[in-house]
């Protein structure tokens, strides 16, 4: 697995999608930038201006960005023609989706950096206050830890996407959906996945609506997330395990040589 997980790593610099993606993360500082500096009715300091960032990133750009990231990954193995050559090493179709889920995790990890580095970054231009050394260190941390889960939130997503072909797009689709979802509030979302990543990271969440959300229910819906991701993965792995050995037992029905003249 290591092996492979290396290679995936080395296809990194191919991947236009990867450039891509940190426009996109970009974006959301930018998007928290003009969001911060058009209210004029609130004083706004370092940890506000990083709270807008993460809640920019967690309903409307991380999810898509993560989701179209793993549709092109994923799809390049059958659009470059290379799948039939690896299944040949071989290695199996699960081995390979599991290391390019590895890959996943560490690519949002680098875009969380790089999302963290540019907040400070526009922070310091903006002016606002309360930016020091341990200020800079948990920010970025909140920022790369929502990240994750919200990765986490759209498994299911990335894992149906991975086994139905020619359906990649929809799935980017219903990821915007997904995320935009929690741009509400209410008491019911405090059980929804990626509300549950921004509660977890920011204790403030909802506050300024009058919202109290609770932890326990949010980490027990990205919990479950979680278990749900590995039970699709698992399931629809088998179904396609199945569909491909009776597609191949009727191959070789129909090249059985006949008897006789």
């Amino acid at each position: 697995m290591g092996n492979i997980i290396s290679t995936e790593l080395l296809k990194i610099k191919r991947y236009s999608v990867v450039k891509a993606g940190l426009v996109m993360m970009s974006l959301s500082v930018l998007m928290s930038c003009f969001y911060s500096t058009a209210s004029t009715n609130k004083v706004w300091d370092f940890q506000d201006f990083i709270q807008q960032v993460i809640i920019s990133n967690c309903t409307l750009f991380f999810p898509i960005i993560i989701t179209l990231v793993a549709v092109y990954i994923i799809s390049r193995e059958t659009t470059d023609d290379t799948l039939k050559s690896i299944l040949t090493v071989p290695i199996s179709y699960k081995k390979l989706l599991i290391a390019k889920f590895w890959l996943l995790l560490f690519l949002t990890i680098v875009f969380s950096i790089f999302n963290a580095l540019l907040s400070i970054c526009f922070n310091a231009f903006l002016g606002f206050s309360g930016m020091d050394i341990h200020m800079m260190l948990m920010s970025a941390a909140q920022i790369i830890v929502s990240d994750i889960l919200v990765y986490i939130s759209v498994l299911p997503i990335i894992i149906v996407c991975a086994f139905a072909e020619g359906k990649s797009l929809l799935g980017v689709a219903v990821a915007f959906i997904y995320g935009y979802f929690a741009t509400m509030e209410g008491s019911m979302l405090n059980w929804f996945p990626i509300k549950a990543a921004m509660i977890l990271v920011d204790p403030k969440c909802g506050s300024e609506y009058g919202m109290s959300y609770k932890i326990p229910p949010a980490a027990m819906s990205i919990i479950g997330v979680l278990v749900v991701s590995i039970l699709l993965f698992q399931m629809l792995n088998r179904t396609k395990k199945n569909v491909y050995m009776k597609s191949k037992r009727k191959v070789k029905v129909k090249q059985t040589r006949r008897k006789g003249w």
